[in-house]
């Protein structure tokens, strides 16, 4: 039998084709045509590679205007490609929870396997289909166009006029460095959100840096929870003092609510060292939520 089955996997591949003709073969039409376009076709047959190879459909769920900027700089395009390919051979088996691939475009792809719903991401993308065999290498097929990070978590923020705010705490609680780490899921709350919470409390919550930073901790789980991963009363631990929990609400249409009150505006903001989600209200862990020192009765 092991015989049999080893001689089948050598026939599968010697009857494969070149990485090309498998994504031919699956129907992937416009990556196939941007792939032309950014004259990367020559060099995916120049090697052995593993291409995360976005659907038409996921293709189609850009902006028109990202697409038409693509198509007019060659460069960019030829980048962001780059960044769906890794050298070798890279099966479903390959696979573990937070491991990192460079790309040809130099930076790094995640993966993350949720094991709730048997749903496998590279950075928050579903892989919707595995191990298509090539001749040079390997295809997966993604739902989503992946789009390389900006930078890390502190950089996304910063670079986020609308969580100013958010920065400013951060900064003012110390907790740059702490952001910094790998594999983490922030949940950010825009200025509004801090306003929210009115000029007494945040009075309070300036002269008490200790709570400041209890609150902003509350935000960060240290592991990484992209929008295919999360489900339906889901309760996960944060990275506060007492590893207080959040509580996630998913709905049938996908939209995600973080302790009730919260709702995920933007989600799935991919950063170097994980994830950016961003809400519309500051998380308060329980115990805090009727305290004096927020100036609450």
């Amino acid at each position: 039998m092991i015989a049999f089955l080893t001689l089948a996997v050598i026939v599968q591949s010697a009857f494969a084709g070149n990485l090309v003709e498998v994504l031919q073969n699956d129907g992937e039409t416009t990556l196939i045509a941007l792939v032309q376009q950014a004259g990367l076709a020559d060099a995916l047959l120049g090697g052995e590679f593993t291409i995360f190879a976005p659907t038409n459909a996921a293709f189609a769920k850009l902006p028109q205007a990202t697409l038409d900027s693509l198509s007019k700089d060659t460069t960019a395009l030829a980048n962001i490609l780059k960044y769906h390919v890794v050298k070798g051979s890279i099966h479903k088996a390959d696979a573990s929870n937070e491991l990192q691939l460079e790309t040809l475009a130099g930076t790094k792809i995640r993966f993350n396997i949720y094991s709730h719903n048997h749903v496998v991401t590279v950075e928050g993308s579903k892989i919707t289909h595995f191990d298509l065999t090539a001749s040079n290498g390997m295809v997966h097929v993604i739902d989503t166009v992946m789009m390389p990070p900006e930078g890390s978590i502190v950089d996304l923020v910063a670079g986020n006029s609308d969580l100013s705010t958010l920065l400013s705490k951060v900064q003012s609680a110390g907790l740059a460095g702490a952001l910094q780490g790998d594999g983490l899921t922030v949940f950010a709350p825009t200025n509004a959100a801090f306003a929210r919470l009115g000029s007494h409390v945040l009075d309070n919550l300036r002269r008490n840096p200790t709570l400041l930073k209890e609150i902003l901790e509350y935000h960060v789980v240290p592991h990484t929870e992209y929008s295919a991963g999360l489900y339906n009363r889901e309760y996960v631990r944060t990275l506060d003092t007492h590893h207080d929990v959040i509580r996630l609400g998913v709905s049938s249409s996908g939209s995600v609510t973080v302790n009730r009150n919260a709702h995920v505006t933007k989600a799935d903001i991919s950063a170097t060292n994980g994830v950016v989600h961003i809400i519309d209200h500051v998380l308060i862990p329980a115990r805090y939520l009727f305290s004096a020192i927020l100036g609450r009765r």
